[in-house]
């Protein structure tokens, strides 16, 4: 059907498995595998924590917009956005109008627990627990807008793919 040659999208918050998930279900689905995140990182040759000392957040999003706009348009692809995508309108609306939408919803104790040692993500330095708190409450409704689908993303990566896998088969197949 026309919905299989769609991308599969899978949106989140940071540490929501959509790297994990999305290689996983390239692979079993024989789709190519784009990372946003790390597209841009090669694009700009700097890690995402030094685009946004450097730059900033917005120039980070106007870059994160530009990719996601180019790699929407490739058949055949699993795409794992990072997770601050949906801040933007157009990137959402984009989004939704271009692909199949999987968002992997966490809670917060998931994502402290999965952070815990990663030093990485910039909008996570100080108290984490509170910008994640923060950040989660003004992201879930974004989400929400762009997802065509929630899936519990505090599952094993196996029982996360298998869900998507079912919603896939049940919605999109002859």
């Amino acid at each position: 059907m026309s919905g299989l040659c769609k991308p599969i999208i899978l949106i989140g918050f940071m540490a929501s498995g959509k790297t994990t998930i999305g290689k996983s279900l390239a692979e079993i689905l024989n789709r190519n595998f784009i990372d946003t995140d790390e597209l841009i990182e090669e694009r700009e040759r700097l890690s995402i924590a030094e685009i946004f000392e450097r730059y900033g957040e917005g120039y980070f999003r106007d870059v994160e917009e530009k990719v996601i706009s180019e790699v929407i348009n490739e058949a055949n692809t699993v795409i794992a956005t990072g997770g601050g995508c949906i801040t933007r309108e157009n990137t959402r609306k984009i989004l939704r109008e271009k692909g199949i939408v999987f968002w992997l919803k966490v809670n917060t104790k998931t994502i402290l627990s999965r952070t815990n040692n990663d030093d990485t993500r910039p909008l996570l330095k100080g108290d984490r627990e509170r910008k994640i708190i923060t950040l989660l409450s003004q992201r879930e409704p974004l989400y929400r807008e762009t997802a065509h689908y929630i899936i519990d993303a505090s599952k094993t990566p196996e029982e996360i793919v298998a869900k998507i896998l079912e919603i896939i088969s049940e919605n999109f197949s002859n």
